[in-house]
């Protein structure tokens, strides 16, 4: 795909996905798209000759090198999509013309990230319902079935109950939630962590250690028509009073942060939120155990690596703009007398959580 400044679009692609967006041409009065069918016979030379045509317009006569802008981190897969692939031999194509000195690239990927976290009507009520379904799993997916697990005293591991609720995300029907299978999909494999070992990073994963009922601590994601949503709980069974007291401080800390996030402000603000909090309020020690990142715009892609809540992005946050919102306090001590505190002999016995 090209984009140019002056609204034309063009495509390049097989006969399927012309069709699939034929629909759309003429369509909008903004923009003008232009389809070019994929050529097997002359491995689509021509199409790229017109692309990079199209790229170039409007360049400087004086020999300076027309700026096409391209996703930088992408192109290395692209070039190793293989020999079938119409992507590869234009990304071939782009070099050759860069060494040329015909083109200069320039990484697109933060202006396009910042155009697509602003979300229309429409795209806002599919990140609702996706929010909807991952916090139906949690409900009556995940809460139901640890109920179980500990009435019970089943023994399960993080990796067998991660695999249970992600089938109910693949499938919601298993806990009664009307929505098509094909609509639907994890966004992730679900974590789930106990025994006193925690990682709070979104790449964490549930190992193969059984469940033990003492901090539970639960992430999943559900996609629903594409769009991701996110949700993570913690789960206190017979806790430490310090244990009990840290979260309560964690609690108002989210909503310390939730105040910080409106239109105009930086998304650094975030993170210096939570930080200003806990030092006016007599919990400075507990600044160092937030995470760098708490928490990272959401859409079709999962996480939005460009528009993290960190203490350094001074990017502001946008009407339509969508979050996901990811506190926490990691690596916390507790001493012998900390767990003495515990009430009725829970097997919470790390010195960290």
């Amino acid at each position: 795909m090209l984009f140019q400044d002056d609204g034309n679009v063009w495509i390049c692609g097989t006969k399927k996905k012309c069709e699939f967006i034929r629909p759309a041409v003429g369509k909008d009065k903004d923009f003008t798209i232009h389809l070019l069918l994929r050529n097997k016979e002359d491995g689509n030379a021509e199409n790229y000759a017109t692309l990079l045509k199209q790229a170039m317009v409007g360049s400087d006569d004086g020999g300076s090198p027309a700026k096409v802008g391209v996703l930088m981190k992408e192109r290395s897969l692209n070039k190793e999509s293989g020999e079938k692939s119409i992507v590869q031999a234009y990304e071939g194509k782009l070099d050759e013309n860069v060494e040329a000195k015909k083109i200069e690239l320039v990484d697109a990927t933060h202006g396009l990230a910042f155009v697509m976290a602003i979300k229309d009507d429409f795209e806002r009520d599919l990140m609702k319902k996706s929010s909807i379904l991952s916090n139906k799993v949690m409900k009556h997916g995940f809460v139901k079935r640890l109920e179980d697990i500990i009435e019970e005293e089943t023994k399960i591991t993080h990796e067998a109950f991660s695999s249970e609720i992600e089938a109910i995300i693949e499938d919601p029907t298993k806990i009664k939630v009307n929505v098509p299978t094909d609509d639907v999909q994890p966004c992730y494999f679900p974590i789930i962590q106990s025994g006193g070992h925690y990682d709070l990073k979104v790449s964490a994963q549930s190992t193969s250690e059984s469940l033990t009922h003492d901090i539970i601590v639960v992430s999943l994601g559900a996609r629903y028509k594409l769009y991701c949503s996110n949700i993570a709980r913690t789960f206190l069974v017979d806790p430490p009073k310090k244990v009990s007291k840290n979260y309560e401080v964690l609690l108002e800390v989210q909503e310390a942060c939730l105040a910080a996030m409106k239109p105009g402000q930086p998304l650094k603000s975030v993170r210096n939120a939570a930080v200003t909090y806990l030092k006016e309020n007599g919990h400075e020690e507990l600044a160092d155990k937030l995470p760098k990142n708490l928490g990272f715009a959401q859409g079709l892609d999962f996480r939005d690596s460009t528009l993290l809540l960190s203490s350094k992005n001074s990017v502001s946050f946008r009407k339509g703009m969508v979050f996901c919102l990811s506190i926490g306090f990691q690596n916390l001590e507790l001493t012998e007398s900390n767990l003495s505190n515990t009430p009725n002999n829970s097997p919470v016995r790390d010195d960290n959580w």
